[in-house]
């Protein structure tokens, strides 16, 4: 099969737009077949390996069965870098890009070293677009996955990052000589209920980074701020990613703390999802 019959095939099994269907196809064959796309233009007869065409159709079947092409080609943009994902960490979303920005711009003038740790980590997105965009910043990814940890060495060492790596089960915390200037994180904030209102191929994606226990949809919001009671330093700042359908019950828990200012920011889709908490 030559290359423009192979992007036929795709543009008839999946069900998808033209220009979506090729975006894959181009995707697909630069990162799995090792063939530049503009052969497409260039050479339409030119005729793929068997190994080429098998890795095309068997990467094909896998998205018309919602498979996260992410996760195929372990690759995802974050911050204007490439991050290594498979299926033990969930696949960075744009609007988490907001909350990385938020802290960037909120410490791009400063000169003195700040401790940052970054609560729940996954691919490890949040703390090392930190590491690599501000050199003041002493970031700490923890997550309590240990395969999530390997992933975090993985972009780490891929992004010539100096971020330290720790294991930390938020729902273990003891106290700790430790103080961090800033505590980050997107932690698990789906519900159960909300499980038939997400994305077919959310099924991929660790159920352990996505979902919070049943009934306690601010599980981990509580432990993030229990941890801050120990480990957040004089004048320090939480940044969140946060579930926009419990913002009254989100708010109702922060009266339990002494935070001095809270500062709530819509996302690209202009849903509350971000917050700033000054303490």
């Amino acid at each position: 099969m030559n290359i423009i019959e192979m992007r036929s095939v795709y543009r008839d099994k999946l069900d998808l737009s033209i220009d979506e269907c090729d975006f894959i196809y181009k995707i697909i064959l630069k990162e799995l077949c090792n063939i530049d796309p503009i052969e497409i233009a260039l050479d339409p007869t030119f005729n793929l390996s068997s190994k080429s065409e098998k890795t095309l159709l068997q990467s094909m079947n896998m998205i018309i069965d919602d498979y996260p092409v992410d996760y195929l080609i372990n690759k995802k943009n974050f911050y204007g870098k490439d991050f290594y994902v498979d299926e033990s960490v969930l696949i960075p979303r744009p609007e988490t890009e907001e909350l990385v920005d938020w802290v960037i711009n909120d410490n791009i003038d400063i000169n003195d070293q700040k401790n940052v740790i970054d609560l729940c980590s996954g691919s490890g997105c949040i703390g090392i677009s930190l590491d690599i965009n501000n050199k003041y910043l002493n970031v700490t990814l923890s997550d309590v996955s240990t395969n999530a940890l390997k992933v975090c060495e993985i972009n780490k060492e891929n992004l010539n990052s100096n971020v330290k790596i720790i294991e930390l089960d938020l729902n273990l915390i003891t106290g700790s000589d430790k103080e961090y200037d800033i505590i980050i994180s997107n932690p698990p904030y789906i519900s159960l209920d909300e499980l038939n209102q997400i994305g077919k191929n959310v099924k991929y994606e660790p159920e352990i980074a996505l979902f919070t226990p049943k009934d306690k949809p601010l599980h981990f919001y509580e432990k993030i701020l229990e941890f801050a009671s120990t480990n957040l330093s004089k004048n320090g700042v939480i940044y969140l990613e946060i579930n926009p359908k419990f913002i009254l019950e989100f708010n109702q828990l922060l009266t339990n703390y002494s935070i001095n200012h809270i500062n709530f920011k819509d996302d690209f889709r202009c849903k509350k999802r971000l917050v700033k908490l000054t303490f």
